[in-house]
């Protein structure tokens, strides 16, 4: 979060825990949210949300850019949702409350499913960092009217946690996040890569 001190950032998500956990997703304890994510932070649990749907033949993904308050990564373009969890949360039933938090977008839990998941580490500037055992979600999602010009139909964000969406074609994404280095979030390049994502659009 530009311009904020720990301090200040510790205020605003001071009622926000996270689950601390080890490489096989076991709750080792209860932390704070600006805690964990303190360089070198604690492994906590989270999700990873990717929605696609198909035009014309083509599988297209929904990504979100976050938003300028959030202490880590802001800016960068990432999957379509992202969250940590806090104590007592189920993956799933999380998963299509916060993208309705997030992006508007309304979906039914039975177009989700639970991949795979993963651990890493991304320090970011100023002390901030991710560590997190993530695990990454899919879901094909048909919005209202998806020919609407825009490409927004059925989104509408939360300003608080994106700055823009967008529906990018999978052989574009692959393309643009390789050359554009600094432009996608480091577990969103992780996640691109993975062969077990990868087998959802190829």
């Amino acid at each position: 979060m530009l311009g904020k001190t720990v301090e200040e950032i510790d205020q605003k998500y001071h009622d926000r825990k996270v689950v601390v956990v080890d490489e096989n997703d076991t709750e080792v304890r209860i932390a704070g949210l600006v805690e964990a994510h303190r360089d070198p932070g604690l492994q906590h649990r989270a999700f990873s949300l990717q929605l696609y749907r198909e035009v014309g033949g083509k599988k297209e993904l929904l990504l979100q850019q976050r938003a300028v308050g959030k202490p880590v990564f802001p800016f960068y373009w990432a999957n379509t949702c992202c969250y940590n969890m806090a104590p007592g949360e189920e993956y799933l039933t999380r998963a299509i409350s916060r993208v309705k938090e997030e992006m508007g977008a309304v979906v039914d839990v039975s177009i989700l499913h639970i991949l795979y998941s993963f651990t890493y580490y991304a320090p970011d500037v100023e002390g901030w960092c991710e560590n997190e055992l993530d695990m990454v979600i899919v879901g094909e999602w048909n919005p209202p009217s998806p020919e609407a010009s825009d490409g927004h139909s059925g989104i509408k964000l939360n300003p608080e946690e994106a700055m823009d969406s967008r529906w990018v074609e999978w052989e574009e994404l692959n393309k643009d996040i390789e050359s554009e280095l600094n432009k996608y979030a480091p577990w969103f390049r992780t996640i691109v890569k993975d062969s077990r994502f990868r087998s959802v659009f190829e």
